[in-house]
């Protein structure tokens, strides 16, 4: 492997002093050492910044940089900025990696020649550790392949509908290995998660929208850590259905030239009725109020269309009733079934 490689990889910071020495402690102990690490201290009230002082001092490779707070996305944008490796990657202040991620990660990368290499990630609850298998062998992603692997991204198509709940398993920004020149030589930067709700898929679509090939790897190299095992979604904001409408349209412009993403995004559109829904039964208004959200989801023209164009046949029968209910605006039955599966999550 080429040692002269530098591995660039950027960690947002903001009130994370309990959980930011294990961050960091398993990115400056890696087994490759060419690193540039950019820390951005995304004007975190708590004593983040002095922890990176202490690592700074003692590690001429890490790079701080400050500003006032943006967001994650923003703390990404400016890190990325401050890169000058050849191959990037994010590393989010709260989670961490095992000490060998870069060494295989690069070299997979460099043998392969491939734009991106991706891996597996484990859940980390206070009492368990709960590993997401996305891959169970080392797999080369070229030509047609690639194509395949693009439309993952995008949304689940055919038997990948299996498992609606692995939507999201490879849209994260983590868990990644990217080859800088892509991300630099077409300017692609994360969108603020106040104008489309969540920034790690559109990112990764654009990145694609560049890239020739990948490899996957079966190892679980990141560790995401979730406080509380029984938690369902973040806390409901009337604004997130918009923001989501906002997200798809966008990833429609991304996507409009590709004809075999099409099926993929309109997928993912009507699959996102699962969380905006879960959403919208756990929070606190009212009865009625939750049925209007959910009719003006269901409702709504591209998500209608979505719901008509999903193809069930791979479904566990379950699945099979929600998006009949969806299809057919049986508004009360998909309530319902929403509060039924999180008895179901919260008993899991």
């Amino acid at each position: 492997m080429n040692g002269n490689s530098l591995v660039s990889v950027v960690i947002p910071v903001y009130n994370v002093e309990n959980y930011l020495r294990q961050c960091m402690d398993s990115v400056v102990k890696q087994t490759y050492p060419n690193l540039e690490i950019v820390c951005v201290n995304d004007g975190s009230p708590d004593r983040s910044i002095d922890i990176l002082r202490e690592y700074e001092q003692k590690d001429k490779r890490i790079k701080i940089v400050e500003i006032e707070n943006q967001g994650l996305s923003g703390a990404r944008n400016v890190g990325t900025s401050h890169c000058t490796g050849d191959y990037l990657l994010y590393l989010d202040s709260d989670d961490w990696i095992d000490l060998e991620t870069v060494e295989v990660a690069l070299r997979t990368a460099i043998e392969n020649d491939v734009d991106i290499v991706l891996w597996n990630y484990a859940k980390e609850y206070l009492q368990s550790s709960q590993p997401v298998k996305v891959f169970d062998n080392e797999t080369v992603f070229i030509n047609d392949d690639f194509k395949r692997l693009y439309q993952r991204l995008v949304g689940l198509t055919g038997d990948q509908l299996r498992h609606p709940e692995q939507c999201d398993s490879i849209s994260t920004a983590w868990g990644k290995l990217y080859r800088m020149s892509i991300i630099k030589e077409h300017n692609i930067q994360y969108i603020d998660t106040k104008i489309i709700g969540t920034e790690d898929l559109l990112f990764n679509a654009e990145v694609f929208k560049y890239c020739n090939s990948a490899v996957a790897l079966p190892n679980t190299f990141n560790h995401y850590r979730k406080s509380n095992a029984s938690s369902l979604t973040r806390n409901f904001k009337p604004e997130f259905f918009k923001q989501s409408c906002e997200l798809q349209r966008r990833l429609r412009a991304v996507c409009d030239e590709v004809d075999y993403l099409h099926q993929s995004l309109s997928n993912r559109t009507a699959l996102s009725l699962i969380g905006l829904g879960l959403r919208v039964v756990t929070s606190k208004i009212s009865f009625l109020q939750q049925l209007k959200r959910l009719k003006e989801i269901i409702t709504t023209p591209s998500y209608n269309a979505a719901f008509k164009s999903l193809d069930t046949q791979y479904m566990p029968i379950h699945w099979k009733v929600f998006f009949f209910c969806a299809k057919n605006r049986l508004i009360l039955s998909v309530w319902g079934l929403l509060k039924i599966m999180i008895r179901i999550i919260r008993h899991h």
